[in-house]
């Protein structure tokens, strides 16, 4: 989410210097929110719906922050993140909304958002981490990334900046852009217009990508000054994070069926074994494990990761499918009778039925409880 750079609000540019070691430790922050403890578990459902709140929750702080009341967002996010247990109810949550000033229109918003979630409190920390994240990378950051363009530009060829240009803008990166090199594809659509268009072979390159811990920045460094353009215009980039992949996708619109021209458009694409937990918006950004149902982190190895994969598997197991509950190595489906109990193998049986070793009788037999096996039917005298 982490993710969802679209959610950044716009931010005046400061002049001021600034250490490109902040720009690149603020995308890795964003880029690996995703693997945080609270994400993890705010998004493994498979329906995605607590990673579609942890989004919107995101967004929401987002745009209150970017009214001038950070303190307010950062209140509420540092109460949230200090809960030592899971009394993080929807009913707590209101309350810290509350207690740290946040207006009673956004508050409702959010309580809509964690409507019907059964992880309220994850999906809140999950919310609060990647506005956390963004907001570092919203601020200064910007400002000093527009820096880094101007530095990038120059080294390039293409000339330094010669004037104080707005902070780049977020572009389109998303699996849906690909679309926008089809020959049928709506080329006035929002989502082409944002796309970050590109051409192999030429140098100096007209985007640019910056590989960091937490993913890849992709930058077009054409869209704004280039050392001759008359005009000022903002940068367009995309953060495609890790272990997302950056992909160029022909672009037969641009090259006339010809690939060998090399125009492409920039998607981020999830690796192998994985998939976008969505078509549109931050899910397209989060990739989610064939494996695991959970979403791919960063290869670092860890602890809790010796090998450093994408798709670790949780030491509590791979959590079983909406509806099912786990049993033993297995999945399965819970009895639909509360009054029956479940068997070693899945089985539903009734209590009186079952023998001291998990095993259900057949009817007519009756559990041993010395031998923990079935009796044979007793022959009546």
């Amino acid at each position: 989410m982490a993710a969802v750079l679209t959610l950044l609000p716009s931010v005046s540019a400061r002049a001021q210097s600034c250490n490109p070691s902040d720009l690149w430790n603020a995308l890795d922050n964003v880029g690996g929110a995703l693997a945080s403890g609270a994400c993890v578990s705010a998004c493994a459902d498979t329906g995605g719906t607590g990673c579609e709140a942890a989004i919107a929750i995101a967004g929401i702080l987002g745009g209150v922050a970017a009214g001038s009341s950070q303190g307010n967002v950062n209140g509420f996010c540092s109460q949230v993140n200090n809960v030592q247990n899971a009394s993080g109810n929807v009913s707590a949550i209101q309350s810290w909304l509350t207690a740290a000033g946040i207006s009673q229109s956004i508050t409702g918003e959010i309580l809509n958002a964690l409507n019907s979630i059964g992880d309220p409190l994850n999906v809140a920390q999950c919310g609060c981490s990647l506005e956390q994240g963004i907001d570092q990378l919203g601020s200064d950051v910007l400002a000093c990334l527009q820096s880094a363009i101007c530095g990038l530009q120059e080294d390039l060829g293409w000339g330094g900046c010669g004037c104080t240009p707005p902070p780049p803008v977020a572009g389109n990166c998303t699996p849906a852009a690909a679309a926008c090199g089809d020959y049928n594809a709506n080329q006035n659509s929002a989502v082409c217009q944002n796309a970050i268009y590109g051409q192999l072979g030429i140098n100096p390159p007209p985007v640019v990508t910056k590989q960091t811990n937490g993913g890849t920045l992709v930058l077009n460094v054409t869209d704004g000054w280039d050392g001759h353009s008359a005009q000022c215009s903002p940068d367009t980039y995309c953060f495609c994070p890790s272990p997302m992949q950056v992909v160029a996708v022909p672009n037969l619109n641009a090259d006339g069926g010809n690939q060998n021209n090399g125009y492409v458009i920039y998607v981020c694409e999830c690796p192998k074994g994985t998939k976008a937990a969505g078509a549109s918006g931050g899910l397209a950004q989060v990739c989610i494990c064939d494996s695991t149902n959970l979403p791919a982190v960063p290869p670092v190895k860890s602890v809790t990761n010796p090998e450093g994969s994408i798709c670790p598997t949780p030491l509590t197991g791979i959590p079983c499918p909406n509806g099912q509950v786990r049993l033993g190595a297995n999945c399965v489906t819970p009895c639909s009778n509360p009054n029956e109990g479940m068997t070693l193998d899945g089985a539903c049986c009734d209590p009186t039925q079952m023998t001291s070793c998990g095993v259900c009788c057949p009817p007519g037999t009756t559990p041993d409880p010395v031998s923990g096996t079935c009796l044979p039917p007793q022959k009546t005298q």
